[in-house]
Formats: C-alpha cells, structure tokens, sequence
C-alpha cells in the first residue's frame, strides 16, 4: 500500500476482477499491461476521486482518464471484466487496510507525469 496525506492506494494483481470498492473508496480492474508505472493509476484515481468527472461514475472516470479515451465506451475496453486483472483501490488508510484481493503490484516501468495531467486538462477546458 502506497499512502500520501490523505488517501491510499493499493494495486494488486488478482486471478478474477473484484469490483467491489468497500465505502467511501475507488476500485477499477484492468486488464495486465495497461499501465507501465503504478503512478498512472494513481494519478487516474485521485483525478476521479477527486474532480467528480468527466462521467458521472467515479470508475468510469478513472478509466476515461488512465486510458485518454473522452468516449466511455472506448474507456470501458481497458476494463478487466474476467481472467487476470490489475485492481487498485484509492481511499483511507484505515478502510484499505481491510481490503485484501491478491499479491501486491506495483510496476516502475517508464511513466511521463504528464500524460493524465494533460488529457484531464483538455477535458476541463
């Protein structure tokens, strides 16, 4: 588990998606290899989590901003619906602690800090 000030986030590999979110959290699943640094999805968390858009529902959003689809249809196809996926819940320390899924992951390949930031920026503006 990764924590800042105010939230945490827990990124695990699992052998089936687990949508549930425990409350007052965010969950998605990916599919394997849709990220290369855990950042990515941290980033694309804490805009969802936080900013309440560009959908209604804060996941969908997630998904819209780590895949930079404006489509949520398009977004959506990152999403692990069955077999291996890669789970990150985002929220308090103290309500991810009670959620365990699978084994720790957290990737460290190449990450440009600005990608998310700049799609998120297009779609305020």
């Amino acid at each position: 588990m990764r924590c800042g000030e105010e939230v945490c986030l827990k990124v695990e590999k699992v052998s089936s998606p687990v949508f549930e979110a425990p409350s007052g959290a965010l969950t998605i699943c990916v599919k394997p290899g849709t990220f290369s640094h855990w950042l990515e999805l941290a980033q694309a968390l804490y805009y969802a989590y936080h900013w309440r858009g560009p959908a209604r529902n804060p996941n969908i959003s997630a998904l819209m901003f780590l895949s930079g689809k404006e489509q949520i249809r398009d977004a959506l196809t990152i999403s692990a619906t069955s077999g291996e996926a890669i789970c990150a819940t985002l929220g308090t320390r103290e309500v991810l602690e009670e959620v365990s899924k699978g084994e720790p992951y957290y990737p460290e390949e190449s990450f440009d800090p600005w990608k998310i930031t700049r799609f998120a920026l297009d779609l305020a503006s």
